[in-house]
Order: structure tokens, then C-alpha cells, then sequence
């Protein structure tokens, strides 16, 4: 697992309304760590909590710089979820140090931030955030957002509620449900996903995001090199009135000697969209679910399952062929793009059937346990369960109809 090679690009401007700079960015090329925090609202010491969360997680990460490097060589003992946890500490603990300091300069009481980061390690891209600053994934020139903000007024959208041009939302706008230096430590939203070449990962705080629009974000976002597609990014911040400061990284994902990984990976995301559970999943939930996926292979006349094993897993084919027992006897055969076993992800019950490679098999795997992690996730889990439904209510109607068929004898 090689080192991705990365060119990046920062920017940040006070805005046309604002008398001071509250945002902050950090790009640290050793630790291939890119963050951008937005001071909030503000608030006394805004500035001095942008500036704090940036130094800490920076200083942070660079105590685990040898461990990553050798992550990146599949060397060490360090795993992506060890990776993950770190991230999270990271961030989470930047909170008590900006809660610390307020503490310690009471004129600066309130002090507080948000914060976006991605870490790059290996082939992998490790992405948190607390606030309403964003990360956004570029991919085949279309833009997919990673993040979800942490803000009142998207709380009340995702509850049916539009508050745009409200009164409700013109007086809540900018509120945040999440910040660094609230409280000791924060909840922090975590992701990573496997980069492929010719990937764009773009960070901003909501000067940008919440001015530029979405529509001219997607504009903006495939094109020119780092360095202009920034400016870009700023430039028509100001055009836009830029009443808050407005700062944006831009990180590229250069050519790797892998030629075929792309084609793999959007493979085993083309396999999990075609289950019914996660058809209708947005990109970037679509992408939660495949770092939780195993690929496995198995050799042909292999038993997968047998019929009445206590089923804990989901297996999607990439390649080959597997026959269903029932009884012994194959009863039917799947190909490319066949899944069996989604009901024990929901529970742990006898199988209805067996199942045997009838050739070499490339699979993908879920286990029970890593699914129900993600359903810890707040900002997937109404959209899995939204899927759960769906599938639940097509195998009922499916069985309503073999019994009016059996009923009115046409079976």
C-alpha cells in the first residue's frame, strides 16, 4: 500500500463585513493532515479557538507520524480502526484544551469553533468534523458532501421543517447544535473512505459553502489545479458579499501505480448499490457501507453457509457463481451482483438455505456486528433503516402475491 501522492492548495480571507480573521487552516505535509476551523459566531476568542484547534490536532497527529508512515507500507500495528480512534481523540480532546484556555482568560468566556479535517494514510482518507465546516469529495467531476452540518437550522430540515426565509430561521441562523470548547470533549462525526486517482477533497468553513451556493460549488469544484480552484473558491465568496470570513484546502489525488484500483472499488460500490437496503443510499452513505465490506474469496465446491447456521452476515457477488441448497439439493444458482443472508444483519436466526461456491467466488461480506455500528451513526442510520424497510416491504409483497397465485391456483 503505497504513499498517495498529494498537491494541495490553501486560502483564507477576512470577508468584506467582518474586522478580524476567526477562521484557521492547517496543511501539514508530514502527516498528510489538512484542517480548516471556523471560530464561531463571533464570539469572544473566536480567532484564539480556530487557532488552538488547529495547533493541537496538528501537534497530536504528529506524535503518531512514524506509526503512519508505516501504515502506509502495511508495516506497524496500526489499524484503520486504531487510525479512526486516533482522529477522533484528537479532535475530541481539542475541545478541552480550547475549554482550558477560556478557563484561563475569562475576558474570552464562550470561546469556541469548528472543525474539518481529512487525514491521508496509505490509500486511505480519514475524515471528521464537529460544526458546519465541510468536506466535500470530488469524484468523476461530480461532488459528493461528506459531512453533515452540526447546525440547528439543518436539524429542523431533516424534520420535515423549512426554515429558510423564516422568522425561525433568520433567528437561528448560524446556531450550531455541536463546537469545539463547549464542553471537554465533543462528539465527533468520523469517516473514511479508500481515495482513488484523479480524487479532489475540498474542506471549507460555511463562509464559503453557505455563500458560494451549492450550484456554483459544483461549478467550481472539478476544475483548474488546486491553488486556482481555491481562489476560485474565496473569489466568489467576495463577489457574493462575503459577509463572513471564508477559507477553503483543496487537496488532489495525484496517479498511483494501481491502475486497476479504481476499477475495483467502484465496482464493490456498484455490487452493494444493486441490494435493496442500500439502492437508495446518497454517495457518501453508500461509501459508509463499503469501509465496513470485506472482500473475501472462495474456492469452488466451498460450503459458504449451510442450511440452519446461525447467519450473521451479508454476501454480495463480484465474481462467480454459487449454487442455493435446500435440503442437499441446489434449487437455484446466483451470478454477478446476486447478495443472500441481509436478513441476519437484522437478526441472528437459523438459514433459510445453504449456500455453496459452484466456482472460484469473489464476495463481498458484512458481518451483524459492523452493520449495527453504523446504525450507531445518527447521520446514516435513518437512512439504513429507511432501506430496511423498503426490502422488508418487497419480500412482503412478494409472499402476498405467491399466496394469491397458490389461493386462486395458478401455482
Amino acid at each position: 500500500m503505497a504513499q498517495l501522492q498529494l498537491v494541495h492548495a490553501g486560502r483564507t480571507d477576512v470577508g468584506i463585513v467582518r474586522s478580524n480573521n476567526q477562521d484557521a487552516y492547517l496543511i501539514d505535509e508530514a502527516t498528510q493532515l489538512y484542517v480548516v476551523c471556523d471560530g464561531v459566531g463571533g464570539r469572544n476568542g473566536g480567532e484564539e479557538a480556530s487557532r488552538i484547534a488547529c495547533e493541537f490536532i496538528g501537534t497530536r497527529m504528529r506524535e503518531y507520524e512514524q506509526e503512519l508512515r508505516l501504515f502506509s507500507e502495511r508495516k506497524g500495528s496500526l489499524t484503520r480502526r486504531m487510525i479512526g480512534s486516533i482522529v477522533e481523540n484528537a479532535v475530541s480532546d481539542a475541545s478541552g484544551a480550547i475549554r482550558t484556555y477560556s478557563q484561563e482568560h475569562p475576558e474570552l468566556s464562550g470561546m469556541a469553533t469548528t472543525v474539518c479535517l481529512l487525514l491521508v494514510a496509505g490509500q486511505r482518507a480519514f475524515v471528521a468534523h464537529v460544526g458546519d465546516s465541510r468536506v466535500y469529495l470530488v469524484r468523476h467531476k461530480t461532488m459528493h458532501l461528506l459531512t453533515e452540518d452540526h447546525s440547528l437550522m439543518n436539524d429542523l430540515r431533516r424534520r420535515g421543517r423549512d426554515p429558510d426565509g423564516s422568522q425561525l430561521g433568520a433567528a437561528y441562523q448560524g446556531a450550531l447544535t455541536r463546537a469545539l470548547g463547549v464542553l471537554n470533549t465533543a462528539r465527533v462525526d468520523l469517516l473514511d473512505l479508500e481515495l482513488l486517482a484523479g480524487d479532489r477533497i475540498v474542506l471549507c468553513s460555511d463562509g464559503v459553502h453557505g455563500v458560494v451556493g451549492d450550484n456554483a460549488m459544483q461549478a467550481i469544484a472539478p476544475h483548474a489545479d488546486p491553488a486556482t480552484a481555491a481562489h476560485m473558491f474565496i473569489d466568489s465568496a467576495l463577489q457574493n458579499g462575503a459577509p463572513d470570513n471564508a477559507t477553503v484546502v483543496v487537496v488532489d489525488v495525484q496517479e498511483d501505480a494501481d491502475g486497476d484500483r479504481s476499477s475495483r472499488v467502484r465496482r464493490r460500490l456498484e455490487a452493494l448499490q444493486a441490494v435493496s437496503m442500500f439502492r437508495y443510499l446518497p454517495y457518501p452513505d453508500l461509501i459508509r457501507v463499503a469501509s465496513i465490506a470485506k472482500e473475501v474469496k472462495v474456492a469452488a465446491g466451498t460450503a459458504i453457509f449451510h442450511e440452519n447456521d446461525v447467519g450473521e452476515s451479508l454476501f454480495v457477488i463480484l465474481d462467480g457463481r454459487a449454487g442455493v441448497l435446500k435440503r442437499g439439493s441446489q434449487i437455484a444458482e446466483l451470478g454477478l451482483g446476486a447478495h443472500f443472508g441481509e436478513m441476519s444483519l437484522i437478526e441472528r436466526a437459523p438459514r433459510s438455505a445453504g449456500i455453496v461456491a459452484n466456482s472460484q467466488l469473489e464476495a463481498l461480506v458484512i458481518e451483524r456486528d459492523a452493520f449495527f455500528s453504523l446504525l450507531r451513526e445518527e447521520v446514516t442510520a435513518v437512512k439504513l433503516l429507511w432501506g430496511m424497510v423498503r426490502m422488508l416491504n418487497a419480500r412482503l409483497r412478494k409472499t402476498s402475491d405467491e399466496l394469491t397465485l397458490m389461493k386462486t391456483g395458478q401455482a
